[in-house]
């Protein structure tokens, strides 16, 4: 381990499912990988053992709540942290850290890096609490454009570093990996096509989870081997299981399969022909070179093809202003147009797993951000 190189505190909301809460833990161990010690504070989940068993130390802070007595919470257990231990950077992630780590890092003269993961409500009283820190990263141009335009930042001092993804962890499966991630989840040897939809179960993803089984359902009248796969928890998961549950009785076996939250996702992909989802989502499925279908709650995309990578790029392989309404109709066809064209699989498989290689792989993302604090650290002295 070389001599590190500064010190950063991370601040994301929770450590459960999610894109944002994935990148955490992903830059987090990067950063250590170059050098950094690293120190993360959030309202904890069950992905802290991640940080904990790679040696980067996890700090109990509610930053998840927007109750004026948690915030205060979080804020005195950030401040002491930073009394505590000699801090260069303040990495935080999403608006509620975000905008309790400004005064914070205000107070010490520590730098602040803001990362925005999404689009948040805007207008009031939304544009009091949205800050953009002494610079700030968004995940995708399309998020940049938008805080920009929404929230008045300044766009010369946002830039576009995209998510980040370990093509280690998340490689192409071999038959051998794919029959032992079949047999894990409990998987019939003959089933055929198998679909993975990833996802939290919360708001308008929970109707989008029921969506994915009303399009397994259909695609099942013609692919009698249909499973699918729903990976997530949530609020919502009542709903989803109950309607899973439907479908099983009308079709006398289990087509969907509600999984909770999973851990392993790299063994999910393996055991996938198709993936459903997007974000984050979509990229490890496609750096896992499994076919994925750009799907949510505002619409859908359909498979990822030379005509839509750069718009796809440009959203964070979020649909919005996608071609296509999220319909169990459009789903089931979209993945029938796949299963019918065995090498439109294969190359689609390709492309993603050449994109993530080429613009997302975990050790660029870290080292993007690392010239970030860099930069700062240099004009802070």
């Amino acid at each position: 381990m070389p001599e590190s190189k500064g010190s950063v505190l991370m601040l994301p909301m929770g450590l459960d499912i999610g894109g944002a809460e994935t990148h955490v833990i992903s830059l987090a161990k990067g950063m250590k990988r170059l050098g950094w010690q690293v120190l993360v504070a959030s309202s904890g989940g069950q992905r802290v053992s991640e940080l904990t068993e790679y040696g980067i130390p996890h700090f109990h802070a509610p930053l998840d709540s927007r109750l004026p007595h948690r915030m205060l919470q979080a804020y005195n257990a950030v401040s002491d942290i930073l009394d505590t231990y000699d801090i260069d950077i303040i990495h935080a992630h999403a608006r509620i850290p975000i905008w309790l780590s400004t005064r914070l890092a205000k107070k010490r003269n520590i730098p602040l890096v803001a990362t925005y993961h999404g689009q948040f409500k805007a207008g009031f009283p939304w544009m009091f609490f949205t800050k953009p820190g002494d610079r700030t990263i968004a995940v995708s141009n399309s998020i940049k454009d938008y805080i920009v335009e929404r929230f008045n930042f300044n766009p010369d001092n946002v830039i576009v570093i995209p998510n980040g993804i370990d093509v280690n962890l998340f490689h192409p499966a071999t038959e051998e990996e794919k029959s032992k991630a079949r047999n894990l989840l409990n998987i019939p040897a003959d089933a055929t096509p198998v679909v993975a939809y990833v996802s939290r179960i919360e708001d308008d993803l929970t109707q989008a989870a029921i969506t994915a089984q009303e399009a397994a359902f259909c695609l099942a009248s013609k692919y009698p081997g249909t499973i699918l796969l729903i990976a997530g928890d949530g609020p919502g998961m009542s709903a989803v299981k109950a309607r899973a549950t439907d479908i099983n009785s009308s079709c006398q076996k289990e087509l969907v399969h509600c999984l909770g939250f999973v851990l392993d996702t790299p063994s999910l992909y393996a055991a996938s022909d198709i993936v459903l989802g997007m974000s984050r989502v979509a990229l490890e499925s496609m750096a896992s070179e499994r076919p994925v279908i750009i799907f949510g709650p505002k619409g859908t995309f359909g498979p990822i093809c030379p005509e839509n990578i750069i718009a796809l790029e440009e959203r964070n392989y979020v649909p919005n202003l996608a071609p296509f309404p999220s319909t169990a109709e459009v789903l089931c066809n979209l993945m029938e147009d796949l299963l019918k064209d065995p090498e439109k699989m294969r190359l689609a498989a390709k492309l993603g797993r050449q994109t993530v290689l080429k613009h997302h792989s975990e050790d660029s993302v870290a080292k993007s951000t690392e010239q970030v604090y860099l930069d700062l650290l240099k004009h802070n002295k």
